[in-house]
């Protein structure tokens, strides 16, 4: 394979065809350079890799390329099984095995070039040649030893503005006015030819030297609006310096207008006088260039800045030979405001290549074409209807009474208004922690390479994105928030692990400002990934790394609660608010303010678990433990085994010398609902279901618990101190409506600080069940030794028992294997869940089914929430640990002194007053 090759030849002209910018001379004429220096592929795959590298600039070229390549491949193949006749275990080699075996097309080989039409040259000479090209290819990832490569390509490519470094300079040249002037030092070969001839006189005649004599004066605007175009105006003074294009180049900053003054610097700091500078100018060989968006950015109409920048213009042309502004933004938007007004001053023209042209027109003062002013409306593609689809759909299921969401939703709305074809690259920008304009460049060419350049700017100079510095930008975390889950709907998982990948690619390969610290866009990529697909990994993770600062500086501990706020959104969506309380309390500790801290960690449990994470809150003491006996029967109710187990539990103060035990439920999977040949209709299907650690009261709410509660003050509604019917301190609460429960947790969870519900029906039976698939925890049955239920019945073949025709005082029986008493009987138990006439479409999270109307306060009076375990009242049927019953949930009254409950404390919830 060489760069004769027909075949080979053939390529290059099908990808030219096809699209491909490419070049005869200079493109293929790379080619033949690398293979006289030694690069020389030893294989098709290998050929591929370095022809992609040297010809493709995108991700859309890089599509025709893949294509075209293939026939090429195809056809190849052919030939040499004609010529060579390959054998069949060659034919079974990969791809990687293959790359692995030889060397990188990108390292010279030690054998001689071949077939090689082209004089040898240095290897330096070749790698300066390329420096342009060798920007804008697909780099493959080097590794790095503290984590993992990205698992793609990803495009780098620098040259994102319609005007390119090679145009600029281009540019810059066509402007040179070339004198001969001074002593004659350079040889005229024409006349000493002419001297031999005509005067037979063999003597070198001189001339004198070329020099250019035009000087160039530029001007920068260096107002906030220009910060997302700083790079153009950088990359217009590198190019316009590097080779000596002009006799002398003079930049000067201002903000806005002058006013009396430019700056020799971006930081506005060192003055230069206009007068001084005016008067130093040749009038007839300065040219003079404005680089601005003359108001057209943030829109609007300002006579003052229109009348300063009138004045200025007058004092610069007196003073050069031509005049001319370069608008970074494109005409239409220089419509209504500012720039329209000073487009009448002055040749003003949008930053674009026929732009460009024209300006150079102008200062070579040769005539230009009027600019018009254009608008450009494009249609919304069928993909980015979808998007928007979703936006709204996450706007609307925002809480509508948080003023934070409301100001994130209404800012996301202004957006899409002006820009709605922008919206997809919005969702994308929203990945990374922190922004910066060169950032954004690399995610547009990786992720939408046919939006314009301009893309960039205005996402920057919306009002998504606030400015932080230098180059520096942030969007607010719940417009984040709702950008990222919008990019998760419409694009899947796999597009987040791939802007990971992206993330971490620029950030080892291509991050381009270098005062940057890496941990502005985002140290770990991989977790904004993981904060929308596996929130649970994400919280151990963070768990992990937040203890690991205990016993460190308290820099490193302010660093990692900081760090663990950034995620705070989708961390509370997955009801992980402890460990955002934890970490806020930590970085109050590690600041000095003991006080403070010590009143966050208060609203925390003595010990968090995050997965396999298990984290003692500073200040507090760990969870207790408590023994106890569980009982086991067979069908005829006979025990035939007693084990003992151990159980952690902390105790909630309630006041007026009342305390609330709640035992620690560990996390686990279970099957939820009744087997094949047990139960009714409305407890299938069967199916499993994992439910996250929580904690769960020990016993029913008791009288006395109830009445320390009930004299706390009201959160929704009024509740009546003392409504049992079956009186006793000790004996559990009933009748008390499901909206009574609701607004117990909620006074609670105001006291102490932690939140506090009813169980969701998979979390009241798991704890129910406590590892056992049997009818009741304690078998096959139950007696009346063991539950107190209306003994008049019996479930298999046990003997009947006894009916006590009332409620008993809790933890009279047995508990379960969790420590958990009166699961069967006594008193019915709410559940948060409304009700459902089966299992199908049953979240498998263990949350609670919740229909419509998430608010719990605004629930329609006729609505029907879940019961669970059965009461005093109840046959041992309507006892099992499968069995599901509904009431209305205002019920009370006689009929209702059946009906009590416990509740539950998430172990990954605190509660925000």
């Amino acid at each position: 394979m060489t760069p004769d090759d027909p075949y080979l030849i053939h390529l290059f002209y099908d990808l030219k065809q096809a699209g491909l910018p490419l070049r005869i001379q200079e493109d293929y004429g790379l080619l033949r350079k690398a293979y006289s220096l030694g690069y020389i592929p030893q294989s098709l795959d290998e050929l591929e890799e370095l022809c992609e590298q040297l010809w493709v600039k995108s991700l859309a070229e890089k599509k025709i390329f893949d294509a075209c390549f293939r026939e090429y491949k195809s056809i190849k193949l052919q030939e040499l099984t004609q010529q060579f006749k390959v054998k069949p275990k060659n034919r079974g080699k990969t791809k990687n095995n293959r790359r692995k075996a030889s060397k990188s097309p990108l390292q010279p080989s030690t054998k001689e070039p071949v077939g090689s039409s082209e004089p040898s040259q240095n290897v330096n000479d070749f790698e300066s040649d390329l420096a342009d090209i060798q920007v804008g290819v697909a780099v493959p990832v080097a590794q790095s030893p503290s984590r993992a490569s990205p698992r793609q390509k990803f495009v780098l490519n620098d040259e994102y503005f319609p005007v390119t470094r090679a145009q600029m300079q281009h540019g810059w040249r066509s402007l040179r006015k070339l004198m001969r002037q001074g002593r004659e030092t350079e040889p005229d070969i024409a006349r000493t030819i002419q001297r031999i001839c005509q005067e037979n006189i063999a003597e070198l005649a001189l001339r004198p030297t070329r020099i250019n004599q035009t000087e160039l004066l530029l001007f920068v605007d260096c107002s906030d609006s220009m910060a997302p175009f700083a790079l153009i105006s950088e990359r217009l003074i590198e190019t316009a310096t590097q080779r000596n294009f002009f006799r002398r180049i003079q930049v000067f900053y201002f903000r806005n207008s002058p006013i009396d003054a430019v700056f020799t610097d971006v930081a506005l700091l060192n003055k230069q006088p206009l007068d001084t500078l005016i008067a130093s100018l040749h009038t007839s060989r300065t040219l003079a260039m404005i680089f601005s968006d003359a108001g057209a950015a943030k829109g609007g109409s300002s006579q003052a800045r229109a009348e300063l920048t009138q004045k200025f213009l007058t004092q610069v042309r007196a003073a050069v030979q031509q005049v001319v502004w370069l608008n970074p933004l494109p005409q239409e938007r220089w419509l209504d405001n500012t720039a329209e007004v000073i487009a009448c001053q002055v040749a003003m023209f949008p930053f674009s290549l026929s732009g460009w042209r024209e300006l150079l027109q102008i200062l070579r003062g040769q005539p230009a074409t009027q600019v018009e002013f254009l608008e450009s409306v494009q249609p919304l593609e069928e993909s980015e209807l979808g998007v928007l689809d979703e936006l709204e759909e996450m706007m609307a299921a925002s809480t509508a009474d948080d003023y934070q969401y409301q100001e994130a939703t209404e800012r996301l709305e202004r957006f899409v208004a002006e820009f709605p074809e922008y919206l997809s690259f919005a969702c994308h920008a929203a990945f990374p922690l922190a922004l910066t304009p060169d950032f954004l460049y690399y995610l547009r060419e990786n992720f939408a390479p046919t939006l314009p350049w301009i893309v960039v700017s205005d996402l920057l100079l919306s009002g998504l994105c606030q400015p932080l510095g230098s180059r520096l930008y942030q969007m607010d975390s719940l417009t984040r928030h709702l950008l990222l889950k919008t990019l998760k709907a419409s694009f899947g998982q796999s597009r987040l692990h791939k802007l990971s990948d992206a993330l971490l690619f620029y950030l080892y390969q291509g991050l381009q400002e270098r005062d940057l610290e890496v941990q502005e866009l985002g140290e770990h990529p991989e977790w904004i990934a993981l904060a929308y697909t596996e929130p649970t990994e994400l919280a151990q993770q963070l768990a992990e790394k937040l203890q690991q600062t205990f016993t460190g500086e308290g820099g490193e501990r302010v660093k990692a609660a900081s760090l663990i706020a950034t995620f705070a959104e989708p961390l509370a969506e997955a009801n992980f608010k402890p460990l955002l309380t934890l970490a806020r309390g930590i970085g109050r500790q590690a600041r000095g303010y003991e006080q403070g801290a010590q009143e966050i960690f208060d609203q925390l449990l003595p010990e968090l678990k995050f997965g396999k994470v298990t984290i003692q809150v500073p200040g507090k003491s760990g969870l207790k433990s408590f023994s106890f006996e569980t009982v086991r029967v067979n069908r005829r109710g006979e025990e035939v085994e007693r084990k003992t187990h151990q159980a952690r539990y902390f105790t909630e103060d309630l006041g007026q010398g009342v305390m609330l035990e709640m035992v620690e439920i560990p996390g686990g999977t279970f099957w939820m609902g009744s087997p094949k040949g047990e139960g009714y209709g409305d407890e299938k299907p069967q199916h499993s279901v994992t439910v996250p650690a929580f904690f769960m009261a020990k016993y029913p709410v008791t009288q006395a618990q109830w009445r320390a509660v009930a004299a706390l003050p009201q959160v929704e509604r009024s509740l009546e101190a003392d409504p049992a019917r079956f009186k006793g301190d000790n004996r559990p609460v009933e009748q008390v409506s499901w909206f009574d429960a609701v607004e117990f947790c909620a006074r609670l969870s105001k006291k102490v600080g932690r939140e506090y519900s009813l169980p969701s029906e998979a979390q009241w039976e798991y704890a129910c069940r406590a590892g056992t698939t049997t009818p009741f925890y304690f078998g096959e049955t139950i007696t009346t030794q063991l539950v107190n239920y209306d003994g008049n019945y019996t479930y298999a073949e046990e003997p009947k028992g006894e009916y006590r025709k009332k409620t008993t005082p809790v933890g009279s029986f047995p508990p379960n294997a969790f420590g958990l008493y009166d699961m069967h009987g006594n008193v019915r138990e709410w559940c948060l869940d409304d009700w459902h006439d089966s299992y199908q479409g049953a979240p498998e999270d263990g949350s609670a089914w919740l229909d419509g109307n998430d608010n719990l306060s605004q629930k329609p009076n006729d609505s029907k929430a879940v019961l669970r375990g059965g009461s005093w009242i109840d046959n041992p049927d309507y006892c099992r640990s499968a069995f599901r019953y509904y009431d209305y949930i205002l019920v009370r009254g006689n009929y209702g002194s059946n009906i009590g409950f416990r509740v539950v404390c998430v172990a990954g919830r605190t509660f925000n007053p």
